[in-house]
């Protein structure tokens, strides 16, 4: 007489079966034979919006939001994303070279009065360096002519931050507004998911 196996009873032996034969663990199961759900540590992201708006505020506060050095940045945002959507959809590195320099002019144009020019230049650098680096990992491409004016722009960027540190520090507490962005990104975003 045989014993009467369900086709449960069989995948459970082949799950087992296969567990012991397997260095890589078996995954862990629910009552009922399904996969268990990964807990995820509870993440205040109250808080960190809460930061983040907080910092906000008194970047604005402090150093007013200069609406057309925004705007500007905003149209060069614009055009660099039309570049970058083409380069990566068609898989044209030519089109991520000026995507990346304009994408960098967009970051750092809107804080050009904050910094007197500083951010302009680290801009024009990031966009560089992103030529370099997404050029290599995403097109197969060796750029590494990109990385002389990233270097170059940011060294000049280093020159005038320091010829204009004593006016840059006396506008006050500068660092918290940006502290406290980055910790709620930090507490919100930053951490990993516990298993």
């Amino acid at each position: 007489m045989q014993p009467d196996y369900t086709e449960q009873d069989t995948e459970a032996a082949r799950l087992r079966e296969r567990s012991l034969s397997s260095p890589v663990p078996a995954p862990w199961t629910a009552p009922g034979g399904y996969p268990a759900a990964p807990t995820v540590r509870n993440r205040n992201n109250t808080l960190a919006i809460g930061l983040i708006a907080v910092g906000a505020l008194l970047v604005i506060g402090r150093f007013g939001l200069n609406t057309e050095a925004f705007t500007a940045g905003m149209i060069l945002l614009t055009i660099a994303s039309c570049f970058l959507f083409f380069a990566f959809a068609q898989r044209v590195f030519g089109l991520l070279i000026p995507g990346s320099i304009l994408a960098g002019l967009a970051i750092g144009v809107p804080f050009a009065d904050l910094t007197n020019g500083t951010s302009v230049l680290w801009g024009l650098a990031l966009g560089f360096f992103g030529i370099a680096v997404l050029g290599r990992s995403l097109f197969r491409v060796n750029s590494t002519w990109a990385m002389a004016p990233s270097v170059i722009l940011f060294g000049v960027g280093v020159i005038v931050l320091l010829a204009n540190l004593p006016a840059f520090l006396s506008a006050g507490l500068v660092w918290l507004p940006l502290l406290l962005i980055a910790a709620g990104l930090y507490l919100g975003w930053g951490r990993r998911a516990v298993r």
